[in-house]
């Protein structure tokens, strides 16, 4: 019997529900204007202020001041896409196993193809930018194309009764 390396099957509930609370949260602070961020300390191994600050500072194991949105944001979402992504199915098989297989690579190839134009035709702050948001692109296309593969299996098999 082959070892499943998926989170149960309630985490991709807890995943969908993260996801829509920050999507909310992105799209209230968008319409109304709202700044949902805020600034706090961190445990920082290394700190390197000279690129916020006119002062070069730069030293081992300090409190970094840090905001939200740079910081506990980005690993919110990509825990909570990962909780998507990698949850089990309720009717696990092994064709299911093998549409997440070529979901993922699938995704593995269609990201890094993005990520290679934006570098080839993105310059500046722009490029810095998008490629902070390159980095979900990854667990965003697997999850839609292992769904859309998902919902194509079940339409077929609805076809078939």
């Amino acid at each position: 019997m082959k070892k499943s390396y998926l989170f149960p099957t309630y985490f991709k509930k807890i995943g969908w529900i993260i996801t829509l609370l920050v999507l909310l949260s992105i799209l209230i602070s968008e319409i109304f204007n709202i700044n949902l961020d805020f600034n706090f300390y961190m445990p920082a191994i290394y700190y390197d202020a000279s690129l916020f600050a006119n002062n070069i500072e730069s030293t081992f194991f300090k409190m970094a001041e840090t905001s939200f949105n740079t910081t506990l944001f980005p690993i919110i979402v990509v825990i909570a896409l990962s909780f998507i992504a990698f949850s089990k199915n309720k009717n696990e098989d092994e064709y299911i196993s093998k549409i997440r297989e070529q979901s993922l690579v699938w995704s593995m190839i269609v990201g890094y193809f993005i990520f290679i134009l934006l570098t080839l035709f993105l310059y500046g702050t722009v490029y810095i930018t998008v490629v902070m948001y390159d980095i979900y692109i990854f667990l965003i296309l697997f999850v839609c194309k292992f769904n859309f593969e998902l919902y194509r299996l079940k339409k077929s098999l609805r076809n078939e009764e």
